[in-house]
């Protein structure tokens, strides 16, 4: 949006229902979630750091929205390193 700045978050409604409450389909989008974390998290390097249950939202059509960016921080790429390295030793050991 163009209107947003450092102080000022603008945002959109998003019709849906709370992840707590999504029960058909709380698994899959969960799975989705971890997923989209990991991405953020080693990928692009930006996380979204207030992921609670209010958060996420299983929009109409059934997608996942993270709602809320107003706590975002940057992962620095030797702590991606060092999180892809200990992912690594977890899936060979």
């Amino acid at each position: 949006f163009d209107v947003s700045s450092k102080r000022v978050l603008t945002t959109r409604w998003v019709e849906g229902q709370s992840l707590a409450r999504a029960e058909e389909d709380a698994g899959r989008l969960c799975g989705l979630a971890l997923n989209a974390y990991l991405t953020m998290m080693l990928d692009s390097g930006i996380l979204h750091c207030d992921p609670h249950p209010g958060n996420l939202l299983r929009t109409t059509d059934g997608k996942l929205c993270i709602l809320d960016w107003g706590l975002v921080i940057k992962v620095e790429e030797e702590l991606q390193y060092s999180l892809v390295d200990y992912i690594a030793h977890l899936t060979t050991a």
